[in-house]
């Protein structure tokens, strides 16, 4: 693991939840509300400032931080004198924008993060020919490659076969390889410890054939996706790096943010299925999915392998995704996220104008209390499937595709 690309990215994690909290403060005061601590952490002060009338400081656990507004709810207390300040007794636009400013902010550094990355690291633009790029010195067991060959790993079948970088592959085994997916495809099926025939064309267009003995490992990611026990041998595909000029970058950062958009509704909807899969690999330490969830140990490790491997470009990438990911789970229709909050006030503005219309009495506020069993059940949930996260991503931790 690259030490130095997780420890960015615990960095970039706390700065990213500093500007949640602080988008919230900056709303709230904006609305005329009363912000008096802004903390990150939880647990115990270890130290502390105060500046008019909030209190900034770090407590103890590193699980966060929180921004406390007076009167956000109708449960919290206020001082005598700052009624007028509460946030619940602020009109409902400020309230919303208040309670959706951390989620906001999210988004907003993901797509400042998918527009700068383009223009000032570019983005990897694959070879879709079977072409070999990059070649692996040898193979770890668990088929990770390595360019300086270490204790216990083998010479890769790709250098054993002496293929190297520009060589164009036409065939395995007498069948036709037409584009990189192709060459991936058949190679990752090609049967364990035996030898197949190659093909190719080097450089100068020399023709050659070559015999190559797989390595097979437990799970390979397919050009498809899906992950299956496949064999490897230690060769990677040919790309280029494209930068893109500031008209093409917000496109491109429009483009991808809706993309991460979908994709993290679709891992949110899958982890109540995955939880069985991953407290099963977590007992018997069978290798888990690259789409497996994964906690914040778990992404430091992600983080370290991909700044190794991808550089600044692909950490940007990898940020901006996380940012997504916590900006739409934050406004999730359940309490004590913020979504949950925003849930009441919409419902709460709604049905006062159902009511308006048809003459009726305006109802009071929705209790709260009513809709604490929900809070604490999710809550004992959310932990829970943190503890389970943290023990997998420490024992088990997901191995990314060479």
């Amino acid at each position: 693991m690259n030490v130095l690309g997780a420890l960015l990215f615990v960095v970039a994690l706390l700065i990213s939840i500093v500007l949640h909290e602080a988008g919230h403060m900056v709303c709230a005061r904006w609305s005329g509300g009363k912000v008096t601590e802004f903390f990150v952490g939880f647990g115990t002060r270890l130290w502390s400032f105060r500046r008019g009338e909030t209190e900034y400081g770090i407590k103890a656990i590193p699980a966060g931080g929180y921004v406390k507004i007076v009167g956000m709810t109708d449960l919290d207390e206020i001082e005598p004198g700052d009624e007028d300040r509460a946030l619940k007794n602020k009109p409902a636009r400020m309230r919303l924008l208040t309670l959706s400013a951390g989620s906001l902010t999210h988004f907003l550094i993901a797509l400042l993060l998918f527009f700068l990355s383009p223009m000032l690291f570019g983005v990897q633009k694959a070879d879709t020919a079977p072409r070999v790029g990059q070649v692996a010195a040898c193979l770890t067991a668990d088929g990770t490659p390595q360019d300086t060959c270490t204790a216990g790993a083998k010479q890769s079948p790709a250098a054993a076969a002496g293929l190297a970088t520009g060589d164009l592959i036409t065939s395995i085994d007498g069948k036709h390889i037409a584009t990189f997916d192709d060459l991936a495809t058949a190679l990752h099926r090609l049967p364990a410890n035996q030898p197949a025939t190659i093909e190719y064309t080097d450089p100068k267009g020399g023709q050659h054939t070559a015999t190559i003995v797989p390595i097979g490992v437990k799970s390979v990611t397919y050009p498809d996706g899906h992950s299956a026990a496949g064999s490897l041998v230690g060769l990677g595909q040919n790309g280029y790096t494209q930068h893109y000029n500031p008209i093409s970058a917000a496109a491109y950062s429009g483009s991808q943010f809706g993309t991460m958009i979908v994709e993290t509704f679709k891992g949110l909807g899958s982890i109540p299925a995955s939880i069985p899969k991953l407290f099963t690999s977590t007992v018997d330490h069978t290798q888990r999915s690259t789409s497996s969830p994964v906690g914040v140990v778990g992404m430091a490790q992600i983080s370290g392998t991909v700044i190794g491997r991808t550089g600044f470009s692909g950490f940007f990438a990898l940020v901006a995704a996380i940012n997504v990911f916590i900006g739409v789970f934050n406004l999730l229709p359940i309490l004590p996220l913020d979504g949950g909050h925003i849930a009441v006030l919409l419902y709460e503005e709604g049905r006062k104008r159902v009511y308006r219309l048809l003459r009726r009495p305006v109802p009071g506020r929705v209790d709260l209390n009513k809709l604490m069993p929900v809070a604490y059940a999710f809550l004992l949930f959310f932990v829970g499937l943190t503890l389970l996260l943290l023990a997998a991503d420490i024992t088990n931790p997901i191995h990314l595709p060479s």
